[in-house]
């Protein structure tokens, strides 16, 4: 399982998310739905003499709504505050993303608010917060043939 698959399996189990909306990958494909989108940045933040690396997955996690009023506004921005403190919440109880072989997750957390990162031209904006998963990658063993 790639670490894009493990975020996704485990940003569905939030229970902030509204039920039956859609978790996708670099696609938002209307009002109501959500994204992981990969950011770029530092992948490997620390490198030991035995091999084992600490790494960064930076991710923005979106969601395109309704942006009609100022109560939809609001309740879009506590949803970002909310989603923050649960991936917190998880942090701090050790329950975190499963990935692959030689992997173990240690942190994932939001770096920032929540906020507008785009408004269309219709009542609909995407809102975005930007987030890291910090795991643990063992060293690779070389296999003989």
């Amino acid at each position: 399982m790639t670490v894009i698959e493990s975020i996704q399996t485990y940003i569905k189990t939030c229970t902030e998310l509204e039920e039956g909306r859609p978790v996708w990958v670099n696609y938002l494909g209307g009002v109501n739905q959500y994204s992981i989108v990969p950011l770029p940045g530092t992948k490997v933040l620390e490198e030991y003499l035995n091999g084992v690396k600490i790494m960064d997955f930076p991710f923005a996690f979106q969601t395109m709504n309704s942006t009609a009023d100022d109560l939809e506004r609001l309740a879009n921005a506590g949803f970002f505050e909310s989603f923050s403190d649960w991936m917190y919440t998880q942090t701090e109880l050790g329950n975190l993303p499963t990935l692959g072989a030689g992997q173990t997750a240690e942190l994932i957390e939001a770096v920032n608010c929540g906020y507008l990162f785009a408004q269309g031209e219709s009542d609909t904006g995407i809102y975005q917060i930007d987030c890291r998963l910090q795991y643990r990658q063992e060293k690779q063993t070389e296999t003989s043939e």
